[in-house]
């Protein structure tokens, strides 16, 4: 289930496996083991992909625990 918005303390908690949307490029990365973590997704500018489409590259910011 992908959400976009705000995610609250109690969803980032019990959120299932996958990749939460909270807006402007911000996910919560929830592994099958239960791991959560956040990552930005950012396009980086004049790169192009394999395709010819704009770039597009995940940073890791940390456990969810910890951000």
């Amino acid at each position: 289930m992908a959400l976009s918005g705000k995610l609250t303390k109690k969803l980032v908690e019990n959120l299932g496996a996958g990749r939460h949307g909270d807006g402007n490029g911000l996910y919560l990365v929830v592994d099958p083991s239960g791991a959560r973590r956040w990552i930005v997704r950012v396009v980086v500018k004049g790169q192009k992909n394999k395709k010819g489409a704009p770039l597009r590259t995940d940073f890791g910011l940390g456990g969810a625990d910890i951000v």
